[in-house]
């Protein structure tokens, strides 16, 4: 396998990086790719698939195809698989107890958020032709 290699035409102005939601909330997915793209680890399967870093670039680098190449190149890490046809069946990426939501809401003083029945989940997730 070619090992994959920083992007020639990037100019590091950290734009893609400015407006990435993973690394605004402490992951390293862009940071880690472009310190060195050679190496694979779980941080491209932290990327969202938002296509920001893509649109932001100032000179165009596909920043989100490399992090998909990178994604092809190891398997997803535990739980990823797992958490992904969870939200596909009942809307929720992490599993949480009606009751466990709700006192964690109220410790941070928002209303009470009743959580979709897995069947309403899978109707409103369902995808339409």
């Amino acid at each position: 396998m070619t090992p994959l290699e920083h992007p020639s035409e990037c100019i590091q102005c950290g734009t893609c990086v400015s407006v990435c939601p993973v690394e605004k909330v402490g992951g390293h997915a862009i940071v880690t790719f472009l310190a060195d793209p050679s190496e694979t680890d779980f941080s491209a399967w932290l990327c969202t698939s938002c296509w920001r870093c893509h649109q932001a670039c100032p000179v165009g680098v596909d920043i989100y195809g490399l992090m998909m190449a990178w994604r092809r190149r190891s398997p997803a890490p535990s739980g990823y698989l797992e958490s992904y046809e969870r939200l596909l069946e009942t809307g929720l990426a992490l599993p949480i107890a009606q009751q466990t939501l709700d006192e964690i809401r109220a410790s941070w003083g928002l209303e009470r958020v009743v959580l979709p029945v897995p069947e309403v989940a899978r109707v409103l997730l369902k995808v339409h032709p």
